[in-house]
């Protein structure tokens, strides 16, 4: 691994106009003519959201499974103080409301960060991977399984990681993520979430976050400039923020040895 590069994985020959699920999916798994042609004509009914627009309300009913196309998305919860704790940011090819059928209704809210374009998916056409196509029941599965890691390691940063190492975690994650869709590159990519975002997603202060960045920049873990995100010293940065990229790993259909394409970076 080069020093100034970390993303940057081959990937499956899958179309070139294909949609950011079946690209990230095709990434280690070679998919069909058919699966691919499901996965895309699932997508068809599309609605575009406008930034800042709410589209999923906590408690209220959830009926269709949501697929980010396009823009950032924030899924948050309100305490009754009024604090704002964003638990997740959904990215173009995301599930928001996966497993919809076992639960009704809502217990986020969901705003789009940018223009986004989002599919609506009947929760019927999710049953009906599980019935018909095993290998995209399995990238279902993984995408489950990997939003729980997400989510732990947010958990961990929360806990044990002071401020400039969860929010050096917090970018690093992002890269590979959007890496994995073909939406960075291997210098770097560019940020949809202001300070106090970032604050709402690590539980920091807007002022904690300033500073935690300046203390980022000034040791050339990662920059922020005009909205693109570098890390002069890719190696340090991931030592610094003890970022294990195993929580990421590639979807793999294999029944044998698992797929490590996101193993272990260490120095």
């Amino acid at each position: 691994m080069k020093q100034n590069q970390m993303p940057g994985k081959s990937q499956s020959a899958i179309p070139k106009d294909a949609s950011p699920l079946v690209r990230r999916l095709g990434r280690a798994v070679l998919l069909t003519t058919e699966e691919v042609d499901y996965l895309e004509t699932m997508q068809v009914n599309q609605a575009t959201i406008a930034k800042g627009q709410e589209f999923v309300l906590d408690g209220e009913p959830l009926r269709v499974t949501f697929l980010v196309r396009h823009g950032w998305v924030i899924r948050y919860k309100i305490t009754p103080a009024g604090r704002r704790l964003i638990i997740g940011v959904s990215l173009p090819g995301d599930f928001i409301g996966l497993h919809v059928n076992f639960n009704y209704l809502s217990i986020f809210s969901a705003t789009a960060l940018t223009n986004a374009s989002i599919a609506l998916i009947e929760p019927v056409r999710i049953l009906d991977i599980h019935r018909r196509f095993p290998v995209l029941a399995s990238g279902l599965d993984w995408m489950t399984v990997r939003h729980s890691n997400i989510l732990a390691e947010h958990k961990v940063s929360l806990g044990a990681r002071t401020a400039a190492q969860r929010i050096l975690h917090f970018l690093l994650e992002l890269w590979i993520r959007l890496e994995q869709v073909g939406l960075a590159t291997s210098e770097g990519y560019e940020i949809e979430l202001t300070q106090e975002q970032i604050g709402d997603c690590m539980g920091l202060s807007t002022v904690h976050v300033n500073r935690s960045l300046s203390r980022l920049n000034k040791e050339n873990l990662a920059r922020i400039e005009k909205g693109w995100v570098t890390f002069p010293d890719v190696s340090r940065a991931v030592s610094f923020a003890d970022f294990d990229a195993r929580f990421l790993m590639d979807f793999s259909a294999s029944t044998g040895t698992p797929n490590l394409k996101g193993r272990r970076l260490r120095n």
